[in-house]
């Protein structure tokens, strides 16, 4: 065969290939008119697809691959891969180097700072410099602790002071503010949280004092501000929006106000249908504060004396783990 009528069979071979690709490998379905003319020359009359009688067309035997046009077919059904290969080798290459020391080191720093798909809870630190934010400074650590130990879910423990006025607070779900004084937030403040709020964040309100005090006088002005016209609700069992804050995991437990010794009920307001802010007036970070870390025979540690005995701390840390699963799930 001469160069030229190789080079038209070599290309007539391969629109037919890619009919066979397109089609499937039914040589019956094939008619003549699709053979490569080069390469039908070569044949017998007999052989040509299309020219056979009708019993022996059921079955026809496909024309034959010229050892180089196989090899040519080979080539060009390779060569895709061949060039991603050595493109991604070469990507591999121009983009690889060696980390230095500091570089390494950030990348901890952010791995430390990681809270995705981790439980976990910050304490703000407001601008308001009369507002003691840091009164239970073990409190949320052996919170996060128990709720670990509970659940088996990845926590995530930041004790550091979150200024609510920057970017920070969209890092997090859940906030958590406590104090024995009135509080405030700055107009920054105020705005940032009741965006966090309407993204979906929760914010928990803690009165250190537990006897009503200042701090407890501030929650509705303060509350009002994030959400307009809200108004505090008491957060009760026969609640269909709540009925689940305290049975997620513990379901058969007194709630907070059930009896004297549940202290008094907690209250939420909502926004956009859903609880979003909840207060607690019986001082819930005293309860978590330890003075002695967890041990065999006491799993929540020794607590600071005026966070209740054992009993009433293991009820807070309940409480705190029913509620935990339930922001995070409603």
């Amino acid at each position: 065969m001469r160069l030229k009528e190789w080079s038209i069979g070599v290309l007539e071979y391969w629109s037919f290939a890619k009919q066979i690709c397109r089609d499937g490998f039914n040589w019956g379905t094939v008619v003549s008119p699709k053979v490569p003319k080069a390469f039908a020359t070569r044949l017998p009359e007999s052989r040509i697809l299309g020219t056979e009688s009708s019993a022996t067309t059921r079955h026809p035997t496909p024309p034959p691959l010229h050892p180089s046009t196989l090899l040519l077919l080979l080539i060009l059904f390779a060569l895709p891969s061949i060039s991603a290969e050595s493109w991604l080798e070469r990507g591999k290459r121009l983009n690889s180097r060696e980390l230095t020391r500091e570089e390494a080191k950030d990348l901890d720093k952010k791995d430390e700072r990681d809270t995705r798909n981790k439980l976990h809870i910050r304490r703000i630190k407001p601008a308001d410099k009369g507002v003691d934010w840091s009164t239970d400074p073990t409190a949320i650590p052996a919170l996060l602790y128990q709720i670990n130990k509970r659940t088996g879910l990845p926590v995530h423990v930041d004790n550091e002071g979150l200024d609510v006025s920057t970017d920070d607070i969209f890092e997090h779900l859940v906030i958590y503010l406590t104090a024995h004084h009135a509080w405030s937030f700055n107009e920054k403040e105020t705005e940032n949280i009741s965006k966090w709020l309407k993204r979906g964040g929760t914010l928990l309100l803690d009165d250190c004092y537990n006897k009503g005090s200042p701090f407890a006088d501030s929650v509705g002005p303060e509350v009002g501000k994030m959400i307009p016209n809200s108004s505090p609700i008491m957060l009760l069992k026969t609640d269909n929006r709540v009925k689940d804050c305290f049975k997620m995991i513990y379901p058969d437990i007194f709630w907070p106000g059930e009896n004297l010794e549940a202290g008094r009920s907690w209250q939420y307001f909502v926004m956009d249908g859903r609880p979003a802010v909840f207060f607690s007036p019986n001082d819930e970070g005293c309860g978590w504060e330890i003075s002695t870390p967890p041990t065999a025979s006491n799993p929540i540690g020794e607590g600071i004396g005026h966070g209740g005995d054992n009993r009433q701390r293991e009820l807070f840390y309940q409480w705190l783990a029913n509620w935990m699963m339930f922001v995070h799930t409603h």
